[in-house]
């Protein structure tokens, strides 16, 4: 079996490297050109579903794939982003200070400093525990649209790695990851945050602005 990881394409938040998390932000131009030109890369590959998060600009992104191959698209909440609760907007150099700060005056590691009103990033591991053996029923290939944070830490699962496994990883916007399942269930990586159908589009600035989106 194949299994895709796509991430959204690009939006005005993420060109000015502002946390998104759960705010519902559209694709800016570029991001509506970068989803258009990712669907007619993959129109020739066999993709039985498309799994996307529920937030517009996974959608936005997701669709025209979906169109594109033919294939089912369902809408799957826990591939939400992370929920940066109060500090969605800020420019990720401040949320790291405010992780900074907070971790310390709570005596937790990073990765447990949950937002005013958001997630931690373990919160979301988590979160997407179900998801590897949602994929392994699946038997037919799939592809999945969501969110920079929320790939690092799928793939992260699917290879059996932990939290410090998905700092290793990011994502370009509109990127394609893929994964291949051998016989015996494990998954071997293909591909990672593969742009190359992106080549004809100007994308001055957000494709590479990190993982947490």
């Amino acid at each position: 079996m194949r299994l895709l990881l796509i991430r959204h394409g690009q939006t005005e938040w993420n060109a000015a490297h502002r946390a998104q998390g759960h705010a519902d932000i559209p694709l800016d131009d570029v991001g509506q050109q970068q989803a258009q030109a990712l669907a007619e890369h993959l129109a020739t590959h066999e993709i039985h579903e498309v799994w996307s998060s529920d937030l517009l600009r996974a959608m936005q992104t997701a669709e025209p794939v979906a169109l594109s191959v033919g294939a089912t698209l369902k809408t799957v909440e826990l591939l939400r982003e992370r929920s940066f609760g109060e500090w969605e907007g800020l420019h990720f150099r401040e949320i790291g200070s405010n992780i900074d700060e907070a971790s310390v005056a709570q005596g937790v590691h990073k990765a447990d400093v949950r937002p005013p009103g958001g997630e931690s990033i373990r919160d979301v591991w988590n979160r997407l525990s179900p998801l590897p053996e949602l994929i392994a029923k699946a038997q037919q290939p799939v592809a999945i649209v969501s969110h920079g944070g929320t790939l690092s830490l799928v793939l992260a699962k699917l290879i059996g790695g932990s939290l410090v496994t998905a700092r290793a990883f990011s994502f370009h916007n509109a990127s394609v990851t893929e994964l291949h399942r051998l016989p015996e269930g494990s998954w071997r990586l293909h591909r990672l945050s593969d742009i190359a159908h992106l080549d004809r589009i100007n994308t001055l600035g957000g494709n590479l602005d990190g993982v947490h989106r």
